[in-house]
């Protein structure tokens, strides 16, 4: 047993039964590169005065200054406008499309939504061209919204289709039910958008690790982040810049090292910065990514016959079981 941090995670990781996929499907998907490396802003709204009745046009202030990233997607935090409910057609959507449209950029933002007399706290998804691609209400409202009248999401969150891959979402309090995040994993979401009121720091970092999927938070309040599937922090937001912005390959994939030091050195000599390989040195892990758009990650574990860590995982319950099954018993 090399570390008790690494049994908890793969614990954890296992616990959960898979899940049958909903999926949100997006309008007219565009065609992309077998190796998508999306472009990710998330904005925090940390000493925004968000009383001020121009908090709408000081958060697209600050999304204005991340288009500079040319993001592929951009995240606000958790009802961003701070104001009244509203239905999706309503002027925060109207104008939130509007900045999606003139960036080819999707836009996922808070929004105080009033559907059929009642009132949810949800995150919208608009596409490149301003339409609306799908909408998550919050599963879990706090007690004081409760009280407030909030209406609680369906317990079985979706994934939303893009023109890069598959994404969930998560808001703030949610971030304490494990089992919706594992559910996104199964359901084959590769990045989770988490708009919320606080950054949830220390929670994030090990959902993300232990769901090996990309997390990006957008807080009211803090620190914006963005993590990789290693757990670790590949972006932030903080005081000379209230945005963060990554490059985020999505087929990056998680390995032990064992059988696998000399296979990398190898992929390393031939395929040199097309590839990026990240050693996690004290776990005996490391990440593999392809910077390349027409050569994957599944196709580098063909050429070298690598394993990644969870087939390890099953590789390795099926040998301790098959060895269990065949011992002889002690008297």
């Amino acid at each position: 047993m090399k570390h008790l941090m690494f049994v908890f995670l793969l614990l954890a990781m296992s616990a959960s039964p898979a899940f049958t996929a909903d999926v949100a499907p997006a309008k007219a998907p565009k065609l992309t590169a077998r190796n998508p490396i999306v472009r990710v802003v998330t904005i925090s709204q940390d000493r925004l005065r968000r009383e001020s009745t121009e908090t709408l046009e000081d958060s697209i202030e600050r999304l204005n200054r991340a288009a500079s990233f040319r993001p592929d997607i951009a995240c606000l935090p958790e009802l961003f406008s701070d104001r009244p409910p509203e239905p999706i057609s309503g002027p925060v959507t109207a104008r939130l499309s509007k900045w999606a449209r003139e960036h080819s950029c999707y836009v996922i933002f808070g929004l105080k939504r009033q559907a059929a007399n009642r009132t949810f706290n949800s995150a919208v998804l608009v596409g490149r061209q301003g339409e609306t691609v799908g909408v998550f209400d919050k599963i879990h409202p706090t007690e004081n919204e409760l009280a407030a009248g909030t209406t609680p999401g369906e317990d079985d969150a979706p994934v939303f289709e893009t023109d890069f891959g598959r994404i969930g979402i998560q808001i703030c309090f949610d971030v304490n039910w494990w089992d919706s995040w594992k559910r996104l994993q199964k359901k084959g979401a590769q990045i989770v958008f988490f708009p919320s009121a606080f950054p949830a720091a220390r929670q994030l970092s090990a959902l993300a690790l232990m769901n090996q999927s990309f997390v990006v938070s957008s807080p009211q309040a803090g620190t914006a982040r963005i993590y990789d599937i290693s757990g670790d922090v590949v972006a932030t937001s903080g005081k000379y810049q209230e945005w963060a912005g990554a490059a985020l390959p999505l087929g990056r994939r998680l390995f032990e090292i064992d059988f696998h030091t000399q296979k990398v050195r190898q992929m390393q000599q031939k395929y040199g910065s097309k590839i990026e390989v990240i050693w996690h040195h004290e776990d005996d892990w490391f990440t593999l990514a392809s910077l390349d758009s027409d050569l994957t990650v599944e196709d580098l574990i063909k050429e070298y016959g690598l394993t990644p860590l969870n087939d390890y995982r099953h590789r390795a319950t099926a040998a301790v079981d098959k060895a269990r099954s065949q011992a002889v018993p002690t008297r």
